[in-house]
């Protein structure tokens, strides 16, 4: 009965905790992002991070990466196509969309392909500096590889990084620009007055 008790006060706790955080106008994605930055693993200018946040037909997934090159999307006609690299590890959904895609296309019966949606955030401790919406992707092309060069970056000195390389190539695209809109809604929020301040300069 003490362990039930404790189990739901943790739980309502937690509610509590994300209604407040709401209120106050954080969003999930900066949460997931201030818990990644604390442990980045790697030496990143600004102490940026890079957050992947894939919604897949079979769950959500999130991860850190190293790697983020947006390479085509800009131009009219382009198509929206970019890497992403990290040293292997637990993307366990995003290995087998890569190993599904890799079926699809070399299977004479052509195996069904869900598309995708990926959100990429860079962050700098709490605060999202820009963020990328994608959607309907699939992985264009998947490998795995060594890096014998640039050991400083990935290993904080001499040594190898067996890293996965994704090429994603997605059908809708938004940018976003997380600082601005900040700046923004932060100027509205200063310009506005209440009753009562227009009272306050009256009575002068």
């Amino acid at each position: 009965m003490t362990n039930l008790k404790a189990v739901i006060i943790a739980t309502l706790i937690v509610t509590v905790s994300f209604t407040i955080l709401s209120l106050e106008g954080f969003s999930l994605n900066e949460i997931i992002a201030q818990e990644l930055s604390k442990d980045k693993g790697y030496l990143f200018a600004e102490d940026s991070v890079i957050t992947a946040m894939f919604d897949f037909n079979k769950g959500t997934e999130i991860s850190r990466f190293e790697i983020f090159t947006q390479k085509t999307g800009f131009q009219s006609r382009d198509s929206f196509n970019f890497i992403l690299e990290k040293i292997v590890g637990e993307t366990p959904l995003l290995h087998e969309v890569a190993d599904q895609a890799f079926l699809y296309r070399n299977s004479p019966e052509k195996q069904t392909i869900n598309p995708f949606d990926v959100k990429i955030i860079i962050s700098q401790g709490k605060d999202q500096m820009r963020s990328f919406s994608y959607y309907n992707c699939y992985v264009k092309d998947y490998f795995v590889q060594t890096k014998t060069d640039n050991e400083e970056g990935w290993t904080q000195g001499k040594g190898f990084a067996v890293v996965d390389h994704f090429e994603i190539e997605c059908g809708g695209y938004q940018p976003n620009n997380p600082v601005y809109e900040k700046m923004t809604t932060d100027t509205e929020k200063a310009d506005a007055k209440s009753s009562l301040d227009y009272q306050a300069e009256q009575r002068r």
